[in-house]
């Protein structure tokens, strides 16, 4: 038997019997013994009729035909409601289990069309028991099953769309040199140079981006000091900044903070991000402050505070997708690959810290990330 419905109906239909002939029989044995008792006390001087002979074993004692018949009628009472009460657990049988059954079948159809590709299937929770949590779960991962697929969508159209304008510019320089229409020439090379170089990023960047989601990036740990790693990565940054008029700082801890067991070149890699989307998103005259500061709960924290155009409150939530554009209208600039936010969300993770950001429209944008102040692993000696 493969259907749940018919295994649950017979499991209820023959409960239900076990029950009522149980009840039938115990009634009928206690109707029999306390009505012997009852003609024992009426008539003490035996003048009660056996019926039954000696042989047989029930030992009912009755008085006339009329007190057999009334126990021949109780008798057949019982038997006729325990037929009343089979059929009627054979309907009720049949609904519960359908009740019970017609929610699973519910899901189990919406299951095979998401396993056939419609990840809009959804099941209305039609009670508040297991089975209704059940619905609320299953609802739960089609959804997280259609959002993913939609990034994944998202994601192979971004990432096409980022290729084809670096391969078409060099594409179309290498096929002018072939023609001979435009000379090799260090003005025509430098453009071809720079696509390819961003192309070369973007791969990279997306290679990354790939192993840390997949929790395949490696990382060499070591102690590091988040002030003197801050300070080495802002120092080359001032000169780009100060060119595009934005004043650069950086502020650090008054007293010693302590070391964070992390990889110096991924966190460096975060930084150097922060820094990137900061300057180029902070027109001429604003301000960028790189601040590193400890949390409680030995924590540190390292943030970038900038002076641009904001974002909205409704853009906040999605900065750290892949290629996210903070306004669609606006071509992204070709100095970066589009995921450089992404890349910082998973590394941070990967370290088992934080990242945040605070913004507002026309007041600038804060990101921060945490890292935990941990102990290093006991050096085993080979």
């Amino acid at each position: 038997m493969r259907s749940l419905t018919l295994k649950l109906s017979i499991l209820f239909v023959l409960v239900s019997l076990v029950a009522v002939l149980v009840v039938a029989l115990w009634v009928g044995q206690r109707v029999e013994a306390e009505f012997a008792d009852y003609c024992r006390q009426v008539c003490p001087d035996n003048c009660c009729e056996s019926h039954g002979g000696a042989g047989n074993h029930q030992g009912r004692s009755v008085t006339g035909t009329l007190e057999l018949a009334y126990l021949d009628a109780i008798r057949t009472s019982l038997w006729q409601a325990a037929v009343v009460a089979g059929i009627a657990a054979v309907g009720l049988a049949v609904i519960f289990s359908r009740l019970i059954t017609d929610p699973v079948n519910n899901l189990k159809a919406s299951a095979q069309r998401i396993r056939e590709g419609d990840l809009s299937q959804r099941v209305a929770p039609q009670t508040r028991d297991e089975i209704g949590e059940l619905a609320v779960a299953f609802n739960s991962m089609a959804e997280k099953l259609e959002e993913n697929e939609k990034r994944r969508r998202q994601l192979l159209a971004d990432v096409v769309h980022e290729l084809r304008t670096p391969l078409s510019i060099i594409q179309g320089n290498l096929e002018a040199w072939h023609d001979g229409v435009v000379l090799p020439s260090q003005e025509t090379i430098a453009p071809v140079h720079e696509e390819a170089v961003l192309l070369s990023r973007l791969i990279t960047d997306l290679r990354d981006l790939s192993l840390a989601e997949a929790g395949q990036l490696s990382l060499r740990r070591e102690d590091v000091n988040l002030s003197a790693l801050s300070m080495s990565i802002v120092a080359p940054y001032r000169e780009w900044a100060s060119s595009q008029g934005i004043h650069l700082t950086l502020e650090l801890p008054d007293s010693p903070t302590p070391d964070v067991y992390a990889d110096p070149v991924r966190i460096g890699q975060v930084l150097r991000n922060l820094l990137d989307n900061a300057i180029r998103h902070t027109p001429r005259g604003g301000d960028i402050e790189v601040r590193v500061h400890p949390e409680p709960e030995s924590f540190l924290t390292v943030s970038v505070k900038d002076t641009g155009s904001g974002i909205s409150a409704e853009d906040l939530p999605h900065v750290f997708e892949h290629f996210f554009k903070v306004d669609p209208a606006r071509e992204r600039s070709r100095s970066g690959s589009g995921i450089g936010l992404a890349i910082v969300k998973q590394l941070i993770e990967a370290h088992g810290g934080s990242v945040s950001v605070r913004s507002k429209i026309g007041e600038g944008s804060i990101f921060s990330f945490t890292l935990p102040v941990t102990t290093p692993p006991p050096h085993v000696p080979q």
